[in-house]
């Protein structure tokens, strides 16, 4: 689903230079689609009543140029609805190893960019956690 036209650009947040891919992804009217960042992990405070259980968050923010997206002659690839396809797609994922858990929505907000001015964004953070690995001592 988003890689069909418009195409998506999916990239990963440490990329490096992230304006310039997003403005390459965008385009001129009719020729981008939406980007969608992938976050690294962040590690949450740990619970003092589960200290075994390691936790992450991971941030996807869906990003448009609503000028170019909205507009009669654009490319109608809206943020919020690149939001909604991430949802279907990562909800209750699990990953096939490690122990990780199903991913579980913690936050979805909708608004300009964070760090990127003129765009418009879906924000949308999953949770996961697994078990910190314990070994018996002798």
């Amino acid at each position: 689903m988003l890689f069909a036209p418009p195409r998506t650009l999916i990239i990963a947040e440490d990329i490096g230079d992230i304006e310039s891919e997003i403005t390459k992804a965008i385009g001129p009217l009719n020729t981008g689609g939406g980007v969608v960042i992938v976050g690294s992990p962040e590690m949450n405070t740990p619970d003092p009543k589960r200290p075994f259980m390691f936790s992450v968050n991971i941030k996807f923010q869906c990003l448009e140029l609503s000028i170019v997206n909205r507009s009669a002659s654009g490319n109608q690839v809206y943020a919020e609805r690149l939001a909604e396809i991430i949802h279907i797609l990562m909800r209750n994922w699990e990953p096939a190893t490690n122990g990780w858990s199903g991913m579980l929505l913690r936050e979805w907000r909708t608004g300009p960019a964070e760090k990127f001015k003129g765009y418009v964004a879906d924000v949308i953070v999953f949770q996961t956690e697994t078990c910190y690995e314990t070994e018996q001592v002798v």
